[in-house]
């Protein structure tokens, strides 16, 4: 019984964690981020923002059951995400059509552990 009760919590926790594609940063954690890293995760709420369109795109076409019953609101959490950041960006100097290039800009340039 233990061993069942871990595994539906590892389950619960495991799906909360995967429950959104974006990542939720408040106004101050953006701020304090540098503009290279909040320039990267801009690109990566736009990705994640495509994705779940996609998903919810799919879901429109299907009759019966959706398969991924989450899609609409997680599109709309990256879209507010990805907002906020432009926002954020636009007060720190990079405007919403730069913001690519600096993602491509800051990828080229991270620092990679040793071991890749």
């Amino acid at each position: 019984m233990k061993k069942f009760i871990a595994a539906a919590a590892l389950s619960a926790i495991s799906s909360a964690t995967f429950a959104s594609p974006c990542v939720a940063l408040d106004y101050q954690e953006m701020k304090d981020m540098s503009v290279e890293e909040l320039a990267l995760e801009a690109c990566k709420a736009s990705a994640s923002a495509v994705s779940s369109f996609e998903k919810n795109m799919e879901n429109l076409g299907r009759r019966g059951p959706k398969p991924y019953p989450d899609a609409q609101a997680d599109f709309d959490q990256c879209m507010g995400q990805s907002a906020r950041m432009e926002r954020v960006l636009a007060a720190k100097g990079v405007p919403k059509e730069k913001i690519p290039a600096v993602c491509e800009q800051a990828r080229a340039t991270a620092v990679r552990p040793a071991n890749q």
